[in-house]
């Protein structure tokens, strides 16, 4: 019979359900991993609640970084963000095929291996929402001074994010807020930056600006519009270089129809 895993939906989440499909000694071929927003359940197999644990998760991941290297280590973590329904088990299968090899880094280029090879594309698209909103998020200034900006990603890619803005805005008070995940990325001024639930959290407070957030945000569009030559407009090309659905949350577009 099959033993299910099922885990939570992040990247903790499927860490731990490898560390415990590992550790049961089922055999990897009597155990898969599905996450929580699968919900149909198979006939014939058993199911195991996963309770996601940080600690056996950073194991897993220094194991994956020291044994299958940093390519590897890269693309589960970008793999985890996505939301196709087969990428928890095709993560564990690869872990495991990347440790029964002599030389484990040589796993990421095992593409005839269609775990391997899902992982890896998966890797890709997380690795191109990530990289488009490094230059998308726009930062507004709230009346205590945080600088605070909404995001609403395809993929959960927040966590890739954060420590781009930690390293270059590293004396500032920012929030990024994944809104369609209900979580924020919190970095104070100096310090280390956290995911925090966002849910609960008092949306009229966001809502207060700094005195002068309108005249720096009309004075950021008045520099878009005078750098756009007119002659030269093609919406559709920008489309391909500005995907329409970035840009509710982008300063210069705001108020445009």
């Amino acid at each position: 019979m099959t033993t299910i895993f099922w885990c939570e939906d992040s990247l903790d989440g499927i860490l731990t359900g490898i560390y415990d499909a590992w550790d049961s000694r089922l055999g990897h071929n009597n155990v898969r991993l599905k996450t929580e927003e699968q919900d149909s359940l198979e006939l014939f197999c058993e199911y195991r609640q996963v309770k996601t644990d940080g600690v056996k998760a950073e194991k897993v991941l220094r194991t994956i970084r020291k044994r299958l290297g940093e390519e590897a280590f890269e693309a589960v973590c970008y793999a985890a963000a996505c939301t196709d329904s087969g990428r928890a088990d095709a993560i564990y299968r690869m872990v495991v095929l990347g440790l029964h090899m002599k030389n484990g880094s040589q796993v990421v280029n095992c593409l005839q291996n269609p775990d391997v090879s899902l992982v890896m594309r998966l890797r890709t698209k997380a690795w191109h929402e990530a990289h488009r909103y490094m230059g998308f998020v726009r930062f507004e200034e709230l009346a205590n001074g945080v600088l605070y900006s909404v995001i609403e990603p395809a993929y959960a890619v927040l966590p890739l994010l954060a420590p781009h803005f930690a390293d270059r805005f590293q004396q500032e008070n920012w929030v990024i807020h994944d809104k369609k995940r209900g979580v924020m990325a919190v970095h104070p001024k100096g310090s280390l930056w956290m995911l925090t639930d966002a849910r609960d959290l008092n949306g009229d407070y966001l809502e207060l600006r700094s005195g002068r957030e309108k005249e720096f945000q009309e004075l950021w569009k008045s520099f878009c519009k005078s750098i756009a030559i007119e002659e030269r407009t093609n919406p559709r090309c920008q489309q391909g270089l500005l995907p329409l659905r970035f840009r509710h949350c982008m300063t210069e577009f705001q108020g445009k129809r």
